[in-house]
């Protein structure tokens, strides 16, 4: 039996977080603590992000075009 090594997570910091995302850490801070971006708490106020969830986030944000035509 063969064995899998799982591939390893990538944390971004809140810096990170915010070049990957093209905003401020400001805007991440904020999306963080409104619960719309999602973050993993490793003790105290260290909170980091994985990229399914900013990748999650930014699904979360993408606005499906409209086929009225004006």
């Amino acid at each position: 039996m063969s064995k899998t090594n799982p591939t390893p997570v990538r944390w971004f910091n809140t810096a990170e977080a915010a070049a990957y995302l093209g905003m401020s850490e400001r805007q991440v801070i904020r999306a963080r603590q409104s619960r719309k971006l999602g973050c993993t708490r490793l003790g105290g106020n260290l909170a980091r992000h994985t990229q399914e969830q900013l990748d999650a986030y930014i699904d979360a944000c993408t606005v499906a075009p409209t086929t009225d035509a004006k």
